[in-house]
């Protein structure tokens, strides 16, 4: 009887070693033979999965996307609604979200040359940007100040990852989450 596999899965953990590779040498030096390598398949098997080294490449970015979007979700249910842990789930505090910042760095840079990849963050962006925009009118603010509050916590946190990475020293955990605060604090909102 053959086994049963979860091609999903094995999809989402194919993904996690491009993230990983991707994080450590950038785009450039991710090959298929390297991720198959990493990941202890043929590459027979990376290509059954992907149609090629640009397929897995969205697929990686999309599911770093994903990933964060339910940290995000998940911090903000846990964290009684207030917008702080919703926020610092994105900024880069720690391993796992400063390699997604990586991640996304990286494929910033090529959606310059890419018009898919451009689109895809252009309709990313759009998306957390509404969706902080309703959180902050949940929270009191009017539709306006909300989709301006939501650009500028947003320009902020993008701002602060990039920061933290040129000069980490000048941009620990701490300073990032009291700038966070202090955005809040100047929206009303917690």
């Amino acid at each position: 009887m053959p086994a049963v596999v979860d091609h999903e899965a094995r999809r989402r953990a194919v993904a996690e070693v491009t993230a990983d590779l991707v994080a450590k040498a950038g785009i450039e030096a991710v090959t298929v033979r390297e991720v198959a390598q990493a990941a202890g398949y043929s590459t027979a098997i990376v290509s059954h999965y992907f149609a090629s080294k640009v397929d897995l490449l969205f697929y990686t970015y999309r599911t770093t996307v994903l990933r964060a979007h339910q940290r995000m979700e998940t911090a903000l249910a846990a964290g009684d609604g207030a917008m702080r842990p919703y926020l610092a789930a994105l900024l880069p505090l720690n391993a796992e979200q400063r390699r997604d910042w990586l991640v996304w760095f990286a494929f910033w840079t090529m959606a310059i040359a890419d018009q898919t990849l451009s689109a895809e963050q252009q309709v990313r962006s759009r998306q957390i940007t509404a969706r902080v925009a309703t959180l902050l009118q949940q929270r009191g603010l009017q539709e306006e100040a909300a989709k301006a509050g939501a650009r500028r916590l947003l320009v902020t946190i993008y701002g602060m990852a990039s920061q933290a990475f040129f000069d980490p020293d000048r941009w620990p955990a701490a300073t990032q989450l009291s700038l966070l605060d202090a955005d809040l604090a100047a929206l009303g909102v917690n």
